[in-house]
Parts: structure tokens; C-alpha cells; sequence
């Protein structure tokens, strides 16, 4: 059984995290009370655990120290960070270190659970076909997906595995990377092509079922049904570039959040958007706002040590 290691000083906490992630009955619970002590405990079971759910401000090691630990020694173990309000600028930075996403401590609800299957799931298809990927030198793709959500969860799975293999992302920087495109995606798919707004998104991520029936009805009717996202991917061992266009009406350009603006951690339809600039090297929208490009440099030597 997967093992969710939470990372937490207050004992309420804790306790709250434990019964959240139990939804899940997949989940076994490690518990520490700070950074220091998740190591420890990590030195005995980081053959079990899988994720680690982890507050931010904490004494003796908090939370960013904490991600910047487990990028040296475990690289392989995903890091999610719980954000209390006040700390989206941390949170930011712990995002450019290495940790794979956030939930703001508002929403562990609504959102936990979701989150940490999503990252376990891109930690899962990394494995995959890793022997035939390594023999890649470089690879250029274009793809028109149609209107079917899997298929976008198939090709971040595919981009992931190629990257890693190739050696343009290590271990962690391969969730990161799969995040960052699940992000774009889901942008261009929802909010581009289906015209959702950000009202509808959060009410589709929190599974209402009015949210899904308006999504159902798009993709079966017109103009929405026959709209694709085109996708144009070059990737190396040192770079890969990322186009994603689609052929709904442009979103605002102006209203895509800065990462650290705290209004970008309340919204699920915002997340994919806040994802993508925090890690990617670049990440820019045309002037129209339907098409949006994502490069991914490998990381210098010195600084993967």
C-alpha cells in the first residue's frame, strides 16, 4: 500500500490531514512534526513512501528547506505543499525548488486527496517504456487531440517519459514537467475550446454534477465538438518546446495571474496557469491568448548536485 508522509508542527493538523487523505483507501499515514524529523523518519521507510505532504512554515525545518532536502536525497519522493494564507510568496519559491504542487490549507478538503493521486499518477508514467525512450536523441511530435480529456492525460504520460529518459528532467523535474503541461492543457481544453469560465472550472474540479452535465453538453454540440488542440512538441537532451494552441475564443491575456499573486492560489481554473510559469524556463501566450508556448531547459550540472 502507498505510503502519504504528512509534514506538520500543529497536532490538529495533523490529525486533519490524516482523516482527509484516509478518503482514500489507498492511503497508508506516516506523520513528522517538521522537516528535520521527516528526514529521519524517511531514512527508514523512503522505500514505502510515495509522497509527501508537507506545511510550510514550520520550526527547526520548515517547509521550502524541507524541498530543497528532498531534491538531493530523494529525489524520486513528490512534495506537496499545504499553504496557509500569507504565504503564496514561500510557496512560489518552493514551487521554482522542486516541490511538485500546492493545496492551500482552505481548500484540503475540496483538494487534497485529487492532488495527491494526480501527482502519484505522473510519478506512475514516468516508468513507463523507459528503455526505449533512452534511445532517443531527439524527438519532434505534432498532434491534433479531439475533444476527449484522456487524450491529454495520455501525452503528458508520453512527454514525461520521454524527457526523463532522454535526460533533459531528472526524477522530481519530471512531475514538475508533467504538471506544468496537465496545467496548459487543461487551459486550452476548458477554457479555451469549451469556453469555461472560472466559476465553472472550480465547480467541474470539485465534481458538481452541473459542472459535468455543461461540460458533456459542449462536447457534443457545436461550435465546441469540432474544435481540437493542436500540439507541436520538440524535445532534446538539453530543451524541449512546448505549443499548444486551441480554437476557442482567446483567453484575456490580462487576467492570467502573476505566480505570486495570492488571488492565483484560490482558484482551481488559475492553478494550471500559476503551474505552468513556475516550472517552465519560459511560458508566454500570443497576443490573441490561444496560443500558449512553454520551453524546458535542462539544468546545469552545478546545480542538479
Amino acid at each position: 500500500m502507498p505510503t502519504v508522509l504528512i509534514v506538520d508542527d500543529t497536532p490538529v493538523d495533523l490529525v486533519l490531514l490524516e482523516g482527509i487523505l484516509k478518503k482514500d483507501p489507498q492511503n497508508k499515514i506516516a506523520k513528522a512534526t517538521n522537516g528535520m524529523a521527516a528526514l529521519e523518519l524517511l531514512q527508514d521507510v523512503s522505500d514505502e513512501v510515495d509522497v509527501v505532504v508537507t506545511d510550510l512554515n514550520m520550526p527547526e525545518m520548515n517547509g521550502l528547506e524541507l524541498v530543497n532536502r528532498m531534491q538531493s536525497i530523494y529525489p524520486q519522493i513528490p512534495v506537496v505543499l499545504t499553504t496557509a494564507h500569507g504565504s503564496e510568496e514561500l510557496a512560489v519559491e518552493a514551487l521554482q525548488q522542486g516541490a511538485a504542487c500546492y493545496v492551500p490549507k482552505t481548500h484540503l478538503a475540496e483538494r487534497l486527496v485529487s492532488t495527491v493521486q494526480q501527482v502519484r499518477a505522473m510519478c506512475a508514467a514516468e516508468r513507463n517504456y523507459e528503455r526505449l525512450t533512452q534511445a532517443m536523441a531527439k524527438a519532434d511530435f505534432e498532434f491534433r487531440l479531439t475533444s476527449d480529456p484522456l487524450l491529454c492525460e495520455r501525452l503528458v504520460e508520453m512527454m514525461q517519459q520521454i524527457a526523463g529518459s532522454m535526460g533533459l528532467c531528472e526524477a522530481s523535474n519530471q512531475v514538475s514537467l508533467g504538471m506544468a503541461l496537465e496545467g496548459a492543457l487543461f487551459s486550452a481544453y476548458y477554457r479555451g475550446n469549451l469556453e469555461l469560465d472560472l466559476d465553472q472550472l472550480e465547480a467541474l474540479q470539485l465534481d458538481k454534477p452541473e459542472a459535468i452535465a455543461l461540460v458533456e453538453q459542449r462536447r457534443s454540440s457545436e461550435p465546441y465538438a469540432s474544435r481540437v488542440l493542436h500540439v507541436q512538441a520538440s524535445l532534446s537532451k538539453e530543451e524541449g518546446s512546448f505549443v499548444i494552441r486551441h480554437e476557442g475564443p482567446g483567453i484575456d491575456v490580462a487576467s492570467i495571474p502573476e505566480p505570486n499573486d495570492p488571488q492565483a492560489l484560490d482558484k482551481l481554473g488559475n492553478r494550471g496557469l500559476v503551474l505552468m510559469q513556475a516550472f517552465m524556463d519560459e511560458a508566454t501566450f500570443d497576443e490573441d491568448g490561444t496560443t500558449i508556448t512553454m520551453v524546458k531547459r535542462r539544468a546545469p550540472v552545478a546545480a542538479r548536485v
